[in-house]
């Protein structure tokens, strides 16, 4: 018998049954240690072989998903006082010695040394931007293009030519060729950083050579161990700057759950076992090389990797009852995916002696994809009872030219004048079939092949006005018009012609007191995935595509208030309101199949609260810093004829990291806390409630032994406990539900080594 799995729906949270089924559902319910030492000359031969020519270039991006947290060790270097700075970002910027602390600060904006980060012994620079107070790290937003997609850190002045993870950008860099990291509070720059209030310049020392090399070993709660390696190396070659990061390592994501069934009326239908393994290998390398070139300075970024992310997943079966001794079906599902990817992107920038700066932006990027399914059903004879077979294919490529003059330096009046072209196209492809007693049978799935192409053209322009001392204002307008094409199983051709304005005050009340209020009208980047259909084999969803989507569209006003209330402590708390037209959500589409698409109007209102609070009064050289963030959305769906909440909007969390380094002993230790959450999903006959606990993570390093890092984590020591509450409806959620289905998960908790040198 098979089990009703995960569909496509839609349901309004508040109808009464949900709180009375999970009623009814509960009461049912009862060392290895490692080392590693790597040589210069090895890694110099590695540097040989993928650093470039004054011909090639050389690379920078973003490894995929790798650890957040790592914190391994740096060997602190001198730092080079007054160095000459790059560009416009770095000449309102005092430049004067630092005090005793590594800690300079003028008109808002600071400046920390490599002093100021030595207690918490960082290995990248992303650990060192994670201990400057009151900044926030923004990896950017998946906006059309590359304009919009900005974060707020500029390496040397100039932001990374790469549409990846900033923080990936960040662990390239070690921490021993930072100078220092300026901190901007006002307007920086559109072309720079896109309207960040709040922008962090690194600032590298020229010539060094230095790198490091960490091994980190991971045993999961099955007792699986997952080796990684990563090596990171900056150095200068035939008047290159270069600086590169290989990473490598065992994908191993083992979860155990549990399953019930419900009819109607609350009686149990079946019961479910379930066990994944999933393990996959990935390797990634990134690298960036800069060099002074035709009156000018070209920056050449690339990354190029992939993994086999796949999971293999075996179920046990019990009808009409709890589990017991013999199952009544048994399932496997084998998933072997497989995601390559390739980047590269080359800025080339000249600033003239009126202090006009012309950049020039190019890059390309390509990702290929592999999704085949195989679900295979017996009964407890071991007869093959039902089979589904699919296989999905993807290949997606985004090129963007992009190019800006802008006035720089200290002026009072900062025009720029930019424009951008962008191609985005995807090729996907579905075969699915299914296999029972009656035979085979082709799945016809609206859109199962499908090729999206886009061109797209805007120009823009932005101001930066001075007003005084303590207000700067920011303004730009940006046109855009583009066409998008779909063929294959369906046929559509879109143009859309955009208009979006952005207006920023910035007034500082004092150097450590600061609040930024911000209006913009901003337009989705449409997932292109959503074209083609899908089939998620895990849960039984298949989705169609939809050929006739259109991007949305936000008018949103934000407020910011930045406090420092000492060197080290901060408080930052955001506000916004914002209305959304044609939000996206699973819909009836003309096909009569189900998929993501275009449905109305919502309303969202969010609060973010982030505190950085030293407790050296209570500990010693202790400090926690704490993340609280509450939504708030309303979108009238017309299936039910209610108002609710949006897909995927978690409404509130909290997060807190404690850390204490006991620096006489070269000793740090915390616990963090990732919060609790819970989100609606709803589709067209099923609304999910996936729920999350608080999960805490504890970890202990020191720089005593060896002249490495040495770091022992426990992760999700408390266990980490998901919970996916289903609830079915024929033909659709305007009719009353039919049954449903609860789901538990298990990861467990894991127990990380890593160990980490520099060299």
């Amino acid at each position: 018998m098979r089990q009703r799995s995960e569909h496509h729906v839609t349901n309004n949270g508040s109808r009464s049954f949900v709180p009375q089924r999970m009623q009814e559902v509960q009461s049912i319910w009862g060392g290895l240690v490692g080392s590693l030492t790597v040589s210069r000359l090895a890694v110099c031969a590695l540097l040989v072989t993928a650093a470039p020519s004054a011909a090639e270039g050389a690379p920078d991006g973003a490894q995929q998903k790798i650890d957040i947290d790592d914190m391994p060790t740096p060997t602190p270097t001198p730092v080079k006082k007054n160095q000459k700075k790059q560009d416009d970002i770095v000449d309102a910027v005092n430049t004067d010695a630092v005090n005793t602390d590594g800690v300079n600060t003028d008109g808002g904006n600071s400046t920390y040394s490599a002093e100021f980060f030595d207690q918490f012994a960082p290995q990248n620079a992303l650990e060192m931007i994670r201990r400057v107070p009151g900044f926030n790290l923004q990896g950017g937003r998946n906006a059309r293009g590359f304009g919009g997609t900005a974060g707020n850190v500029l390496l040397d002045g100039a932001r990374p030519t790469s549409k990846n993870d900033l923080e990936d950008v960040l662990k390239r860099i070690p921490a021993s060729q930072v100078e220092r990291i300026d901190v901007l509070r006002g307007g920086v720059g559109a072309s720079a950083t896109a309207g960040q209030s709040v922008v962090a310049n690194i600032v590298r020392i020229k010539g060094a050579s230095t790198g490091t090399a960490k091994y980190s070993l991971e045993r999961g709660a099955n007792g699986t161990l997952r080796p990684r390696f990563e090596l990171t190396y900056s150095t200068s070659l035939d008047g290159w700057e270069t600086s590169s990061r290989l990473s490598t390592g065992i994908r191993s994501n083992p979860r155990s759950a549990v399953f019930r069934n419900f009819d109607v009326q609350g009686n149990l239908t079946s019961s479910t076992t379930e066990e994944r393994d999933g393990i996959g290998k990935w390797a990634w390398f990134t690298g960036e090389a800069g060099k002074d070139l035709f009156g000018g300075k070209l920056i050449i970024n690339t990354r190029f990797g992939g993994g086999t992310p796949g999971d293999f997943t075996t179920r046990e079966i019990f009808n009409n009852r709890l589990p017991d001794a013999l199952p009544d079906e048994f399932t496997v599902i084998d998933q072997p995916s497989s995601d390559h990817a390739f980047e590269l992107g080359a800025n080339w920038a000249k600033t003239s002696t009126k202090n006009w700066k012309l950049s020039l932006i190019g890059l390309t990027e390509f990702e290929s994809r592999s999704n085949p399914s195989l679900l295979t059903e017996e009964n407890n004879s071991g007869v093959q009872t039902f089979l589904s077979d699919s296989q999905a294919e993807s290949d997606t490529i985004e090129s963007i030219l992009r190019t800006t003059y802008a006035k720089v330096g200290t002026s009072k009046l900062k025009p720029e004048f930019g424009a951008e072209v962008a191609y985005n196209q995807l090729i996907s492809t579905l075969d699915l079939f299914e296999e029972d007693e009656g035979g085979v049978v082709d799945i016809d799935v609206p859109s199962a092949n499908a090729k999206v192409a886009e061109i797209r053209a805007e120009a823009f322009t932005n101001l930066i006005w001075q007003a005084s001392g303590k207000l700067t204002i920011d303004g730009g307008l940006t046109w855009e018009i583009s066409r998008l094409r779909v063929t294959g199983d369906a046929n559509s051709t879109q143009t859309f012609k955009f208009f979006k304005p952005t207006l920023t005050a910035t007034y500082n009340f004092s150097d450590s007191v600061q609040l930024q209020v911000r209006g913009v009208r901003q337009i989705g980047q449409l997932d292109f995935d959503d074209f083609a259909a899908s089939n998620d084999v895990g849960v039984d969803r298949v989705l169609a595509g939809n050929p006739e989507l259109r991007p949305d569209k936000t008018w949103r006003a934000t407020a910011r208030l930045d406090w420092r209330f000492n060197e080290r402590g901060s408080l930052n708390v955001r506000g916004f309101v914002a209305h959304r037209d044609d939000v996206l959500e699973q819909i009836i589409l003309p096909s009569g199949g189900s998929g993501r698409g275009n449905a109305g109007s919502a309303n969202f209102n969010g609060l973010d609260v982030e505190v950085v609070l030293p407790l050296g009064f209570i500990l010693p050289g202790s400090q926690i810093e704490a993340n609280y963030r509450r939504r708030w959305t309303s979108f009238f769906d017309e299936i039910i004829g209610e108002e609710r909440n949006i897909s995927n909007r978690n409404r509130r969390k909290l997060n807190f990291r404690f850390r204490q380094d006991i620096t006489s002993h070269k000793i740090a230790w915390g616990i963090n806390l990732e919060g609790r959450f819970s989100e609606p999903k709803f589709f067209v006959d099923e609304v999910n409630f996936f729920r999350g606990n608080d999960r805490f993570t504890a970890f202990i390093e020191t720089t005593r032994y060896f002249g490495m890092k040495i770091r022992l984590e426990f992760e999700e020591f408390n266990g980490g406990r998901f919970e996916s509450d289903r609830f079915f409806f024929d033909p659709t959620r305007a009719d009353q539900p039919d049954g449903s289905q609860f789901r538990r998960f298990s990861p467990g908790p894991a127990i990380q080594l890593q160990v980490t040198s520099q060299f």
